[in-house]
């Protein structure tokens, strides 16, 4: 079976629980909590994946790094992809459930680049005025890239406002061949 289908077959069961159990923002975080560590940690993505590990190891593993901060229904649910050997779909699974949460409750997913970190309450003032002007809750995420040498890259859904010092250089440059052709 194609692994995008079984993790979106999983993704679609354990939001219906949440929904049906009113749990949904909290199994939200759990799913973020998960995304963020698999991403982080390439060896626990390895156990996840490994075949030859046994399954009481990996539930062990679930309770150690999970369990005592997850709801019960998060960790149940964790322990079923395991018994039927689908852990190495976790990752995925929690990726496809964030995406499915913004969709259900209309916040857009974006992303704010910039060549130097970012004070976090310029984020959250640039949320705010997102939200302001284009009338849409956004979910932003912060992104450094020291190749735009400066200014910021802005990306919401489809739409990208690019006002880097690289961008701007490149157009110039752009600019510059183009009358010299001429």
């Amino acid at each position: 079976m194609n692994e995008s289908i079984i993790s979106v077959r999983y993704t679609k069961s354990l939001f219906a629980l949440a929904k049906e159990k009113n749990l949904l923002d909290v199994i939200k975080n759990d799913m973020e909590a998960v995304y963020n560590i698999m991403n982080e940690s390439e060896e626990l993505k390895l156990v996840f994946q490994n075949p030859v590990l046994k399954p009481s190891n990996k539930y062990e593993i679930i309770d150690k790094v999970f369990g005592s901060s997850f709801q019960k229904i998060t960790i149940s649910f964790m322990n079923l992809l395991v018994k039927n050997r689908r852990e190495e779909y976790l990752h995925d699974i929690s990726r496809n459930f964030l995406a499915k949460y913004r969709e259900f409750n209309g916040i857009e997913a974006g992303v704010f680049t910039t060549a130097v970190s970012v004070d976090p309450k310029i984020i959250a003032n640039l949320k705010e005025v997102i939200k302001k002007t284009l009338n849409i809750e956004v979910e932003l995420t912060s992104n450094v890239n020291e190749k735009i040498l400066g200014g910021f890259v802005l990306r919401v859904g489809d739409n990208q406002y690019d006002a880097s010092v690289q961008s701007n250089l490149n157009k110039f440059k752009r600019k510059l061949l183009n009358t010299t052709v001429n």
